[in-house]
């Protein structure tokens, strides 16, 4: 089973909230689960969130046998030239390629919405956990940081240091240069899933430059690897309440999308 989770922005406040969660079962009949998470009854209560055409009501759990289309849309049309190359900005080797590896590193952004995918993180039974994101934000730091993403290697280690003024959050992550030049923001789900009710829940954290995309747009320029340890026993994904679906989990009351 893999799992990916739905975030939604306000444009006004420019704060996030997790609101869906895509499951892709991975047994004999397959197939892709989509539910809504808690953090869509915040969302609807702060922030005025409505529900996606593609999933009208809040209280059921939709089935389908391929990706949903709210989703597909998101991924590269495998008839474009400029696919390969897109495939490797993200860390993809086209051999390995399926939906949901794409869609877990690109975000799946629009310019028609404000929404962003992202994958579970998925600690073993130590703690440790690893994910990989593209830095938010590196056209909004300086010239100093864009000149100095272009000087950066694979493996390079990178700085980080907490926010706590940022207008467009409660608190955000910065990324740095080892010689401090800013290069961006961590996504702000990663953050809310390690720091809970003014406490760090990771330790031994870590971040490195996984791919430099000189040839793609700033917001799409750096691919980092974050890992770090978390306590023994916690889960984000399954211990925070706003990523708790909202409907019971019974295939049997889903709702099977016909069309895709």
């Amino acid at each position: 089973m893999t799992t990916l989770y739905l975030a939604w922005q306000n444009l006004q406040s420019r704060l996030w909230f997790p609101i869906g969660r895509l499951v892709q079962h991975e047994t004999e009949h397959g197939g892709y689960e989509f539910a809504y998470v808690r953090g869509a009854e915040q969302a609807k209560k702060l922030a005025k969130f409505r529900e996606i055409p593609g999933f009208p009501q809040l209280y059921k759990h939709y089935l389908s046998d391929e990706l949903f289309s709210t989703f597909r849309y998101r991924v590269m049309n495998r008839s474009r030239t400029d696919r390969p190359e897109y495939l490797r900005q993200l860390g993809i080797d086209v051999a390995n390629w399926d939906e949901i590896a794409e869609l877990s590193v690109s975000g799946g952004h629009s310019q028609i919405d404000n929404f962003e995918i992202f994958p579970a993180i998925e600690p073993d039974s130590d703690g440790r956990f690893q994910t990989q994101c593209i830095l938010h934000g590196l056209r909004h730091t300086n010239q100093h940081g864009i000149e100095a993403s272009e000087k950066l290697e694979v493996g390079d280690n990178l700085r980080l240091a907490f926010e706590l003024n940022n207008p467009s959050t409660t608190h955000s992550l910065l990324v740095y240069t080892q010689n401090y030049n800013p290069l961006g923001w961590l996504p702000q789900y990663l953050v809310d899933c390690i720091y809970q009710e003014n406490t760090w829940m990771v330790t031994d954290i870590n971040i490195a430059v996984a791919q430099v995309n000189l040839d793609a747009p700033l917001s799409h320029r750096l691919l980092v690897h974050l890992s770090g340890q978390l306590p023994k026993g916690f889960s984000p994904m399954q211990d925070l309440k706003q990523y708790q679906p909202i409907a019971a989990s019974e295939r049997a009351t889903a709702e099977r999308e016909t069309t895709c």
